[in-house]
């Protein structure tokens, strides 16, 4: 599989302006989290967030904000290989927006990795030559600012103030005039709300949505007592404390990470040690003298007194250059310790010098550890000579103090979305709920200071209100300012919807922190395996060393032989394949070949015991030498490790600290704007109306604008087993049942002997007998065409189905038997043998065929009742020997199971049978604009995911809702597909609509368990005009066709694309398609 080019990543102004980012956030955080790791449909989930992600950072003008989305991206796209190029540009442009090299570094990385991906690939086409062309230049530019020291100035990037809020235009002096004539007492009456009132409000302004919403932010407040809470946008689930945030987002959503090993987690120092480090002198120390004084006068030394970690009793020296080293070194452990990173091992790595220094003096160890306790302070050092104080110097410079990763521009950018949630109105409640009470302040002056507790009291309004005191009319200033923070976020969106994508790019910020953090913890862990084969290699050496002693020099094995002996049996007991023999090879590879550096991988196990094999008669000496120089390399570079991961690991901490001050969401600015529009209301009532006319026709026409552009809720999918030979108005009902964002698959229609419902059927004859003679004609009359047209096309469409002539021609048998209707056997018998094509005759048995359907169902128009109809009807079309044709070609046999992520139950569900799969149109639209460029099978099997089971209680199980695998027992020669649409769509929608379904489709992508490519392809489908007339579109010799009821000659319409543009223009809206099994 090719990966994605540069140019599959552009997405157009219009995909924001209408809101299609947030939807799409949505859908994916839904679908990733549901999913988990390893499904494939992740990468594409990943690479659409991504792109998201950088359209947004080319769209904003705030700088902070765009390295944010930039950031974001990068740990989307690094979720495949195949994104590398995409991620290569996302960190050259973050290398660029901080002058880091630490970014370009990783830019080149990551194009050399996409270059070899490329290189893997049999052929290039357009985009990927152009990709590769790009990618190179990016590491041409990235190298060379590297090389040149570019890198270390930013580009000149002008950081954007935020744009001030724009609110309502100032009230007019006249309004002014007249609030400051009102009476006190109805000035503080104004800001107590009933509440009942204000629900009829907002239900009123924003219809049942509207209401719902209002009526969570109050029932939260009532039982809570707080306004705020903390909220995860990935899986909405609520948190009264940032600590319980923090630690959900660790815990479920890869916030954190550790090692498996908690014993390679660097640790810091105590406070005890950095305190130490902090007040001391750090004075040279006379070594001559004071090892006088351990040897001679020990008791003396033992009594030393220590404040604070150092003794005034040692001999100083005067030493200005060794002053001046030591001086420098206690500055850089002061910054260190003050920055959290300075590790346990730096330390220890400081204090082997002062052992190693005495032990010159024959100074033992256990006398510095345990009789002087030297090495329990940092004084210590300050024995060392200057060759080992520079040693010591050189080291702590080379750890890096600052990580330039960007975390501050991320801790901005956070708090310019995190001030616009702010609020500074108290809102309080009456003790019976009944009123709102807001903030009396507002009738004294303007509000300052931000309320960031939130918190809901109790109180009498009429003492509340009672010592208000009233002056001015700022708080008309206040009701006209409808300024927010977020344009697209309004009351009554739901919540989950605000700052999600801001707040979903710092989540991927710190998951990729996090794979940084793995990185670090591989390459450590490398090196502990690496210095462990060096000790187990100079082991075996004083192994030898004591053989040696009781045998002749003759009978002596050199080193080298021996490791080479040690190599051989680790490859035959592990094969090479675990880590730490891989890294014992290398090992002994660099010991042998006197490598000045370790290497921790080689490319060939066969190179490599050839090497080792060919060094097999070098001297002893060069093979302990080689093996110290190693251990000390080693042993130098693990604490530079820990220094850091400890850095990464501050970086970690900074952007969940931002990530969590993201998830605030503070209920008094979601309902601020509808209690100003009531008030608002409030005060207009109470004004005179020549003073408010023009603005009430004003406000009147706003508010019609507003209903208008209110959508009502839309249709969804309720039931996993609704039957489609039920009334559809009674499914369309049913369908109420399930939050608006995750509609979709309304469930496979499936198989049932009922017919259409009787007591439905029976109330629409009353009402139709109730109507005039000549109006019940004319319906009568209508209803009767659009059957026909729907018999007619669905006809036209089966008879298109190659695989349900083959199997008629080789199954006559039926055609005999007295038990199928003659209709049937007449028409399949002339399907049969062509004469179908004769027009004469195709009528008259489309006229005979409709007779007899009448007498089994009521007539319908619906073209997916109609199918039903005559698959129901096709059941009798079978012979003792063998299955009906319908459960031949047509059945699909379908298992649910779910496997319980909280209590691991896995109940068992009995097979279901149905005729195909039913999805809602605007489901399907919906994630076509949402993600972009998508596979048909993989939008159903995202709507599919949305279709969730509860974990039974009544059977043992714990309420939990579940993801739902399908399976399938057989792959049905013919797989159906209907669409339900909303029957309003423009002409854009319904091209959108038909542009998303393919006309080939893999359905191993929504079924477990089948093979790679079981791909169907569409043969026919039956489409519905405005008028109610049906058309079959149909694919024969290498081209569609159209076909219309009465119409003689058939419209030749081209390929798909040509299917797709005339089903736009001429508002044909797609509802049921065939696809043929690809032989």
């Amino acid at each position: 599989m090719k990966p994605p080019s540069l140019e599959d990543c552009r997405l157009d102004e219009s995909y924001f302006a209408g809101g299609d980012h947030i939807k799409a956030m949505v859908i994916i955080e839904d679908s990733i989290f549901k999913q988990g790791k390893g499904n494939d449909l992740l990468g594409l989930l990943h690479f659409q967030q991504g792109s998201i992600f950088r359209a947004q950072a080319r769209r904003t003008e705030n700088s902070d904000v765009k390295f944010t989305f930039l950031l974001g991206s990068v740990e989307c796209f690094a979720e495949s290989e195949g994104f590398s190029s995409f991620t290569a540009l996302s960190l050259f442009e973050m290398g660029q927006h901080l002058g880091s090299s630490m970014y370009y570094k990783k830019s080149v990385e990551k194009a050399k990795e996409y270059l070899s991906v490329l290189a893997e690939l049999d052929e290039y086409g357009p985009k990927e030559v152009k990709s590769q062309k790009d990618v190179e230049r990016i590491i041409e530019d990235a190298e060379s600012r590297i090389a040149g020291g570019k890198s270390l100035v930013a580009s000149p990037i002008v950081r954007s103030e935020p744009k001030a809020k724009e609110s309502k235009k100032n009230p007019d002096s006249k309004l002014r005039s007249f609030w400051r004539g009102l009476d006190d007492e109805f000035k503080r009456n104004f800001l107590k709300m009933e509440i009942t009132k204000l629900i009829s409000f907002v239900e009123a302004m924003y219809g049942k949505e509207g209401r719902d919403a209002l009526d969570q932010v109050l029932t939260f407040a009532r039982e809570n007592r707080k306004w705020r809470f903390w909220m995860c946008r990935t899986c909405s689930k609520k948190f009264s404390s940032p600590e319980e945030c923090k630690n959900h987002l660790g815990q479920e959503h890869a916030a954190e990470f550790k090692p498996s090993s908690t014993k390679d987690m660097p640790q810091t120092v105590t406070k005890v040690w950095g305190h130490k480090i902090s007040v001391g002198g750090w004075d040279p120390v006379d070594a001559a003298a004071a090892v006088e004084m351990i040897k001679n006068r020990l008791q003396d030394v033992k009594a030393f007194a220590y404040e604070n970690g150092w003794s005034k009793d040692w001999p100083l020296a005067i030493d200005e250059e060794r002053s001046k080293l030591l001086k420098e070194i206690k500055l850089l452990l002061v910054s260190f310790w003050e920055l959290k990173i300075l590790s346990c091992s730096i330390r220890d790595w400081m204090m082997q010098f002062p052992v190693k220094h005495l032990a010159q003096f024959e100074v033992s160890e256990h006398t510095l550890t345990t009789e002087c306790r030297l090495v329990e302070t940092p004084q210590s050092i300050c024995f060392l000579e200057f060759r080992e104080l520079n040693q010591i110097l050189h080291f702590l410079r080379a750890i890096k103090g600052e990580r330039d990763d960007g975390k501050n521009l991320v801790c901005k950018a956070v708090d310019s979305f995190w001030d616009g949630t702010r609020v500074k109105e108290k809102i309080d409640f009456d003790s019976q709920f009944s009123f709102l009470l807001l903030d009396k302040r507002l009738l004294k002056c303007k509000l300052t200071r931000f309320d960031n507790e939130g918190t809901v009291n109790v109180f009498d309004p009429n003492d509340y209100y009672a010592n208000a005191q009233v002056h001015g009319d700022d708080i008309l200033s206040w009701l006209a300012d409808y300024s927010l923070g977020d344009e697209i976020f309004r009351f009554p969106k739901p919540i989950r919807t605000h700052n999600i994508d801001i707040w979903v790019a710092v989540l991927r910020a710190v998951q990729f922190t996090c794979r940084t953090l793995r990185t670090k913890y591989e390459k450590k862990l490398r090196m502990i395996c690496y210095d462990a084969a060096l000790i187990d290699a100079n082991n075996l050496c004083i192994r030898e060393d004591e053989r040696r002693r009781n045998i002749p020099e003759d009978q002596w094995t050199l080193y080298a032989s021996l490791l080479c002996d040690k190599c051989e049996e680790n490859i035959r007991r592990h094969a090479g394949d675990s880590l730490t023999t891989k890294l014992s090879l290398c090992a002994v590879q660099d010991v042998l070949g006197g490598a000045s550096q370790p290497t921790f991988d080689f490319t060939d196990l066969v190179d490599c015991r050839n090497l080792i094999n060919g060094h097999k008669h070098i001297s002893d000496d060069i093979v302990l030498k080689s093996i110290n120089l190693l251990k000390s390399v080693v042993t130098y570079k693990v604490p530079l490790v820990d220094s850091k991961i400890l850095l990464v690991e501050n970086s970690r901490i900074s952007l969940l600290k931002d990530l969590v001050s993201l998830s605030v969401f503070d209920y008094r600015s979601y309902i601020l704007q509808p209690v100003k529009l009531y008030l608002e209301e409030e005060l207009e009532d109470a004004a005179p109306p020549e003073l408010l006319s023009e603005k009430k026709q004003e406000k009147a026409k706003k508010s019609g604008s507003k209903k208008r552009n209110h959508k009502s809720t839309k249709r969804t999918s309720a039931s996993m087993s609704s039957h489609l030979d039920q009334d559809v108005e009674q499914a369309k009902e049913d369908s109420m049942e399930l939050e608006d964002d995750t509609k979709g698959e309304k469930s496979l229609f499936e198989i049932s002997s009922n017919t259409n419902n009787q007591e439905e059927a029976t109330k629409g004859d009353s009402n139709m007998q109730s109507m005039p003679r000549e109006d019940l004609e004319t319906v009568n009359g209508k209803a009767a065409t659009r059957y026909n047209s729907a018999l007619d096309m669905m006809l036209k469409s089966l008879c298109n189905i190659k695989v349900l002539k083959e199997d008629l021609v080789n199954n006559r048998k039926p055609f005999s038997e007295n038990q199928v209707p003659c209709a049937l056997r007449d028409f399949f018998s002339a399907f049969v043998s062509e004469k179908i094509k004769e027009e004469e005759l195709y009528g008259h048995l489309l006229s005979n065929l409709l007779d007899s359907l009448e007498e089994l169902h009521s007539l319908s128009s619906n073209a997916a009742e109609v199918l039903v109809a005559i698959l129901e009807f096709c059941h009798c079309w079978k012979s003792p020997e063998s299955e009906s044709l319908v459960t031949r070609l047509f059945t699909l046999e379908e298992y649910e199971r779910m496997s319980c992520r909280k209590c691991r139950r896995k109940p068992n569900y009995p097979e279901q049978s149905s005729y195909g799969i039913v999805m809602a149109a605007d489901s399907i639209r919906d994630l076509e604009c949402a993600l972009g460029n998508i596979m048909f099978e993989d939008t159903l099997k995202v709507i599919r995911m949305n279709n969730e089971m509860i974990c039974d209680v009544g059977t043992g199980g714990c309420g939990e809702r579940n993801l739902v695998h399908h399976t399938i027992s057989r792959c049905p020669p013919i797989f159906t597909i209907v669409l339900e649409w909303e029957k309003n769509e423009t002409e854009i929608e319904i091209y959108e609509t038909t542009n998303a379904l393919h006309w080939e489709i893999d359905i191993s992508r929504l079924y477990e368990g089948l093979e790679p490519n079981t791909n169907y392809r569409l043969v026919s489908m039956i489409g519905c005009v405005e008028e109610g007339e049906y058309i079959c579109m149909a694919y024969e010799k290498n081209r569609w066709v159209s076909r219309r009821h009465e119409a003689s000659a058939e419209e030749v319409v081209g390929n798909w694309k040509s299917v797709v543009k005339i089903c736009g223009e001429r508002k044909i809206r797609s509802e049921v398609l065939f696809y043929e099994a690809v032989q």
